[in-house]
């Protein structure tokens, strides 16, 4: 899916970049899907194969009237072209090329137990100065971990849990 996603994303990133109205498209954007996700059936719509694409381009027309050209365009495009059901996925890829473009690096972050809003301020602090980019951090718990942190960035997987050092002694002793 995020091969057919991907073109949409990275033309309405260009234009946007060339217009200079990266960060209005991106709060559009943000906007858009946030209405996805509360009106499930308003995405489901357009999704619909039965539903011509005039239709649901008018229906978009109607709903994000005094949006960014170039992100109602891209939205009719896509209907127009049958990937209605891609729509969210070329939206999210467009969120993440912004971000990287902003200097933002997602992490998720595993831990045994929920961290604090203290030591998240702290990670995010100890992660920008060791990347040079803001993060944006998601945080799991797994208890399975027992202890320590478990860090994925981009390619970059830190692992200093307990479970980790458990399984490197068990290993040793072996």
């Amino acid at each position: 899916m995020a091969d057919i996603s991907k073109p949409y994303a990275e033309a309405l990133y260009e234009m946007a970049i060339e217009n200079g109205s990266l960060d209005a498209v991106y709060q559009e954007v943000f906007d858009v899907l946030g209405i996805f996700r509360r009106e499930p059936e308003f995405a489901g719509m357009l999704q619909n194969p039965r539903i011509p694409p005039e239709d649901k381009e008018a229906l978009i027309g109607k709903a994000f009237r005094g949006m960014n050209g170039n992100l109602s365009g891209l939205l009719a495009l896509m209907l127009k072209k049958g990937r209605g059901a891609y729509m969210e996925a070329a939206l999210q890829e467009f969120i993440r090329l912004t971000k990287e473009y902003k200097g933002f690096i997602h992490v998720r972050v595993y831990s045994a137990v929920a961290l604090t809003e203290g030591e998240m301020t702290s990670l995010k602090a100890q992660l920008a100065s060791k990347t040079g980019r803001q993060a944006e951090v998601e945080a799991y718990v797994d208890p399975s971990l027992i202890g320590g942190l478990l860090i994925k960035a981009g390619g970059m997987v830190l692992d200093g849990t307990i479970k980790k050092r458990l399984l490197t002694l068990k290993r040793q002793m072996a």
